[in-house]
């Protein structure tokens, strides 16, 4: 009897660990682009992107419909600069194009409604964001428009969204706004990023 006295917290271990922790993927499509598209002088920006993210997400299930989630989030950034000076004005604006990978870290506070069928919920936290491996080719722009001037910002985050349990799995879908602190390249990074994503829960 004292045996199993003893052994009983750890058998419930597994049990407790599955309810309060739940670890998944999450990915969808932005609805915006890296940087605005737009003339700047002596060069017209457009985002080259392909517009996807995706990453692995950790959720902290808490007291009183209270969930905390953390994503590490990857998505392709790249951008192009071509000359709008006309010729021969043009002389010595060499076209640049500019890629490199963008990691972004939300830490999110959700609060979920319980119905009997879905989970709607909404959250708010912060997102670290990190640009990495950039790489440019041509024209090297270090000042002005296009110039880099951060390599990481932070930014706000709010969403809403539902939860739909299905055996073994539990889906998730919402929609997601983040507006970033710092531009990540002068006047043309866009700082307002919006996304549809779908999450995957074990």
């Amino acid at each position: 009897m004292r045996k199993l006295l003893l052994l009983a917290p750890f058998s419930v271990m597994p049990i407790f660990a599955g309810s309060l922790f739940s670890a998944g993927v999450i990915g969808g499509a932005p609805f915006t682009d890296v940087v605005n598209n737009t003339n700047q002088p002596g060069y017209l920006f457009s985002s080259k992107s392909t517009n996807y993210t995706i990453g692995p997400a950790l959720q902290i299930n808490l007291p009183l419909n209270l969930r905390f989630e953390f994503d590490a989030l990857y998505r392709p950034y790249a951008f192009a600069a071509t000359s709008n000076v006309p010729a021969p004005l043009a002389a010595g604006l060499a076209p640049s194009n500019v890629s490199a990978h963008q990691w972004s870290f939300p830490m999110l506070a959700q609060y979920r409604f319980k119905l009997p069928l879905v989970s709607p919920f909404v959250e708010a936290g912060l997102a670290v964001n990190h640009l990495s491996d950039i790489s440019v080719v041509g024209a090297n722009l270090t000042s002005g428009p296009g110039a880099l001037v951060h390599q990481t910002n932070a930014g706000v985050v709010i969403g809403a969204g539902v939860d739909v349990k299905v055996p073994f799995v539990r889906i998730s879908g919402e929609l997601r706004y983040t507006r970033q602190g710092e531009a990540y390249f002068a006047n043309v990074s866009n700082l307002n990023q919006a996304a549809f994503l779908v999450g995957l829960h074990f």
